[in-house]
């Protein structure tokens, strides 16, 4: 279904990990919920990147690629025959650097045109699994006026934060540690990341439930749920149908072959 190269340890790191996604035994795939930040490159063929929260289809081919900011909601993508889309997962502390320097194509989707040379050149980093190189090039191609180590150090720490404890820690919490005020704390979500404090968090929980589910640890799903933090099954509930347009019953069974995290 799709292959994740290792991840790069390094907080400053502008890429965290690179996924190919091809057709496979279904055309249809639906990408969860993501705190990342993406680059979609087409391989090969075509494929067209559609959010549940909208009626539009952005369609990308070899000489479109597509930048997408951290996204509340799911996507399907759906891929024709030959289709193969490399996706490089970029840190959402350098979210908005990328954005405002390409033009939208919709909400939260950037047109981001890359080259036949820096196209075959990812990939055959990808091949050789060199996430550097592919980290040197997203680096070189977005932050070569700003520096790449321009960022926004409240965000750094919330997410620190909100990341060990798998998005268990409350908004009170952090703005309190880190002596900001929540309006603050906010501001600063809202204006780099393009999310609120709060799904953040609820975003890595479901990603922690299916993460954990994936693991195939022989957990119960009333297990998987307190395991991840929620009080109950209906506050799972009530996150599926938000970021996933489905229950979590349903998600599960669909999950093989067609989810992508």
């Amino acid at each position: 279904m799709y292959t994740q190269k290792t991840y790069l340890k390094d907080d400053f790191a502008v890429v965290d990990s690179v996924v190919s996604i091809k057709k496979r035994e279904t055309a249809r795939k639906v990408l969860v919920p993501d705190n990342m930040a993406e680059i979609f490159i087409p391989v090969s063929g075509r494929c067209q990147i559609k959010p549940f929260d909208s009626i539009r289809h952005t369609t990308l081919h070899l000489d479109r690629s597509c930048f997408l900011m951290p996204r509340r909601r799911g996507v399907e993508l759906l891929l024709d025959e030959d289709a193969e889309c490399l996706v490089i997962k970029v840190s959402p502390l350098f979210a908005r650097g990328i954005a405002e320097r390409l033009d939208q194509l919709a909400i939260g989707i950037y047109d981001l045109r890359v080259s036949e040379f820096p196209r075959r050149a990812i990939n055959r980093f990808y091949l050789e699994d060199d996430l550097w190189a592919i980290n040197e090039w997203v680096s070189n191609a977005f932050f070569e006026e700003l520096g790449l180590f321009e960022y926004n150090s409240t965000i750094l720490d919330s997410i620190d934060q909100i990341k060990q404890r798998n998005g268990n820690v409350s908004v009170k919490e952090i703005y309190s540690s880190l002596q900001v005020s929540k309006s603050k704390l906010e501001q600063h979500f809202n204006r780099e990341i393009g999310l609120t404090p709060k799904e953040f968090c609820m975003i890595e929980k479901i990603n922690c439930f299916i993460k954990l589910y994936l693991e195939g640890n022989g957990h119960s799903l009333t297990e998987l749920t307190y395991l991840c933090g929620y009080y109950d099954q209906s506050h799972l509930i009530k996150d599926f149908k938000y970021f996933l347009n489905t229950s979590p019953k349903r998600f599960l069974k669909a999950l093989e072959g067609m989810i992508v995290n």
